[in-house]
């Protein structure tokens, strides 16, 4: 028997898609699915934010970063080409 782990975030929809390497074999297989105890799992994060409007008010309490549009725009070209 083989057998292949990962770490997967379930999230509230419960959706999980994981792709097996190449090599695994084709046919009959058994989904496990272990979750920590509840015990050790931490409190689920709550937002830090009930809405739009109230990130939007700190947002524009945030010091500017000093940096230009065209200056954002070119760390995000630089960001995007790394990903290739």
């Amino acid at each position: 028997m083989q057998a292949y782990q990962f770490e997967q975030y379930v999230s509230p929809l419960h959706p999980v898609s994981v792709a097996l390497p190449a090599n695994a074999p084709a046919g009959s297989a058994k989904i496990i699915v272990l979750f920590p105890d509840p015990v050790a799992t931490p409190e689920t994060p709550k937002p830090r934010f009930a809405n739009m409007a109230e990130f939007h008010a700190w947002l524009m309490t945030q010091p500017p970063t000093g940096r230009s549009v065209k200056e954002i725009d070119q760390q995000i070209r630089e960001e995007r080409d790394s990903w290739n």
